[in-house]
């Protein structure tokens, strides 16, 4: 069975969509996709930033701080932390990575 493509919108100040593999539960509903609206300083305050650059390595360095992005996910979807701990791992991935540049400086 071929695996289903991963379909997102570009990052350009709009809303950010997320086709998951499988359905999940958000707000009492089956969906097959999250949509993430752009982030603000405030939504960092709340979760701290998800993003942790170590410009120090060389090549630099980019994790996540998976507590603080799935709860980041969770606001900017407008969905419970539970519904982003169903998302598929690679959804995840793919959810954190296409928001990641929301949290890091420009240089």
């Amino acid at each position: 069975m071929a695996e289903e493509k991963i379909e997102t919108q570009k990052v350009n100040g709009a809303d950010i969509t997320v086709t998951l593999r499988k359905m999940i539960i958000a707000n009492g509903e089956e969906v097959k996709e999250l949509k993430f609206r752009e982030p603000t300083a405030g939504d960092i305050d709340r979760a701290g930033n998800p993003v942790l650059l170590d410009m120090f390595s060389d090549p630099p360095k980019i994790t996540f701080d998976a507590k603080a992005m799935t709860t980041m996910m969770a606001a900017l979807a407008a969905v419970p932390p539970s519904t982003i701990k169903q998302m598929h791992p690679k959804d995840w991935n793919t959810a954190a990575w296409q928001l990641a540049g929301f949290f890091m400086p420009e240089l």
